[in-house]
């Protein structure tokens, strides 16, 4: 007697992003999957020609499949459905409900018997797969889990016309060929891949400032710094701050002057291009600022404490660290919208599922300071299509925070998310994404600088970020202001003389060569290379100007040079001792001529 198993099912569950196959008696078939998506492009969207190949052998001679089903969510925007097996055309029956769509076909002539093939052929097109974001493609493949005793490959057919290319994927891809990407037996719950070298978002940001004292005081915010994957291009600034300078930790910091008990709004309006490499330019400036961050990098801060570190202790590595974090707590969607307070690493240990971003990156954090890993918080901006899988957690704004530690062997930042790995499945160890804007870097302190969206009035809207295609063009200026040197120098003198160098630039400028000239005289020094300057910093240079005395000249020209470019110019006389001593001796007789004249004038 022949037993039929009929509705071998492979089900797809939008909240874990993946497909799962539920095979009915496993053991007894072995089905392999081929996945095919053919991407075309139309106006400003992408659409794809998905394709099924899933191949089910029996193993038993007493046992074979009839139907087989499929369950997309009602999210998946199916249309032009055909389905086929090797005996002709399927007509599937198509059920709707208020989660899923779900696909059942039968087999027409299924064949029976031990090591027989039933081969079942799906395609339709899909819409809103592939994503369009911004300067890039983004996409995450769905994968079947249970694949045991199984082969599975997804394969990805770019357009043909394209000059997109894959620059981040996880996991990587088997083989690319020409337009062609293909995974072999991928053992993560999904694909997720983007295509294009940059990204780019326009950025809107709305500080509002308010001096509750009586005296004029000075407030500080934190603008998007540049950092190791990220560059920024300051459009505009509603107000000049009276002074920029970068902290410790890199950040960026204007200051601003208010009245007493005055009210200031501040808008920055900004592009910030993301990349999935590190910034060559900026590799030897972080390494040099890591040298200087070492002393306090390892230091307990509120929030970044273990009291009882047993709990713990079994966890020493980067990448134990991390999984420990991840596995160990579960997002709490119900505080994202609540006026929730942050728990820090050590109450979240014993109140796990009442995580949220903060949590997760103080834990981390904690947890690597004490193994003696440099770590600190990131505080900014998660650019996020679904809130269920790659969630926003800050109430204060749609702000998103998430952990770095610096790789010692490559010496490197690295970034991390294991919030968005918890919530998504997609590994945020190994490689990230272009989703990420960073606002403020939390090393020394891991409550400041409060990043854009924490300077609030009420329920106010103060960020908004819109994916863009264009870089902007950089604009290079650099100023001298502040320019103090005396317009006559003795030559028995050292004399003293600064400037200093200001970047108007919509970018940060590095590796500045400042040369002064000044002939006739020693300069010390008479050049200087500014690592880095960021939009409206200053940085102050000094000189020792002394003359040559085997040299006789009575004047010269004091030049500021910029990137080879005089920016400044000014004569300068030169005056002997000897000369001066005349000067000063007739001066005197003038002088005493004078009174004299006035003193017999008087008499008379």
């Amino acid at each position: 007697m022949v037993n039929k198993i009929r509705n071998l099912i492979l089900i797809f569950f939008l909240h874990l992003f993946f497909l799962t196959a539920f095979p009915v008696y496993a053991a007894d078939f072995k089905t392999d999957y081929q996945i095919e998506y053919h991407l075309t492009e139309s106006k400003e969207n992408l659409n794809s020609r998905v394709s099924f190949f899933i191949k089910i052998t029996n193993l038993k001679s007493d046992i074979y499949v009839d139907k087989f089903a499929i369950s997309f969510p009602k999210s998946f925007f199916i249309s032009d459905l055909s389905a086929s097996d090797d005996s002709g055309s399927i007509d599937p029956k198509i059920t709707n409900d208020d989660k899923k769509t779900k696909i059942e076909m039968e087999f027409n002539e299924p064949h029976i018997g031990r090591d027989t093939i039933n081969v079942i052929r799906l395609s339709f097109d899909q819409a809103n797969l592939f994503k369009i974001n911004g300067n890039v493609w983004e996409v995450m493949l769905p994968i079947i889990e249970n694949k045991d005793n199984s082969s599975y490959r997804v394969v990805v057919n770019l357009p043909e016309t394209t000059d997109k290319k894959i620059s981040i994927s996880k996991p990587k891809p088997d083989s690319i060929s020409g337009n062609q990407i293909v995974w072999n037996n991928p053992t993560t719950k999904t694909i997720y891949a983007v295509f294009g070298d940059s990204q780019y978002y326009k950025t809107n940001l709305t500080y509002n400032l308010k001096n509750t004292g009586l005296t004029p005081g000075f407030i500080e915010i934190a603008l998007p710094p540049d950092t190791t994957y990220q560059k920024i291009y300051l459009n505009n600034i509603s107000e000049k701050p009276v002074k920029v300078k970068r902290d410790e930790d890199g950040n960026y910091m204007a200051t601003y002057l208010l009245k007493p008990l005055e009210n200031k709004t501040v808008m920055a309006n900004l592009v910030i291009e993301i990349f999935p490499n590190p910034r060559d330019e900026m590799l030897e400036h972080n390494r040099n600022m890591f040298n200087l961050q070492k002393k306090y990098l390892l230091n307990q801060q509120k929030y970044w404490e273990i009291k009882n570190p047993q709990k713990t202790d079994n966890y020493k590595t980067i990448q134990e660290i991390y999984a420990y974090v991840v596995s160990s707590l579960s997002y709490s969607y119900e505080r994202v919208n609540s006026e929730s307070v942050r728990l820090g690493a050590d109450k979240i240990l014993t109140v796990p599922d009442l995580a949220v971003c903060m949590e997760f990156t103080d834990l981390f954090v904690a947890m690597s300071r004490d193994k003696g890993i440099y770590a600190r918080e990131i505080e900014g901006y998660g650019v996020s299509s679904d809130p269920q899988l790659r969630p926003l957690s800050l109430s204060s704004d749609v702000l998103h925070a998430w952990p770095e530690y610096y790789d010692t062997e490559k010496q490197i930042w690295r970034s991390v998310d294991p919030t968005w790995e918890n919530t998504s499945g997609i590994d945020y160890f190994n490689s990230f994404d272009l989703n990420h804007i960073v606002f403020a870097i939390h090393g020394k302190k891991s409550d400041y600088p409060y990043p854009a969206g924490m300077y609030k009035i009420e329920n106010s809207k103060d960020i908004t970020v819109e994916p863009v295609t264009k870089r902007p063009d950089e604009k290079i200026e650099i100023s001298i202001e502040d320019i103090q040197i005396a317009t006559s120098l003795t030559d028995n003198k050292t004399h003293l003389a600064k400037f200093s160098v200001k970047n108007l630039s919509n970018v940060y400028v590095r590796e500045v060569p400042v040369e002064v000239k000044l002939p006739g005289v020693n300069l010390s020094p008479s050049s200087v290379k500014i690592e880095s300057l960021a939009p409206y910093e200053s940085k102050e240079v000094n000189l020792e100007l002394k003359i040559d005395k085997n040299k006789k000249i009575n004047k010269t020209d004091f030049q500021i040079i910029v990137f080879g470019k005089k920016l400044f110019e000014q004569q300068i006389k030169i005056v002997s001792p000897i000369n001066e001593n005349i000067l000063k001796i007739g001066g005197f007789l003038i002088f005493i001529i004078f009174v004299y004249s006035l003193f017999k004038n008087r008499r008379k």
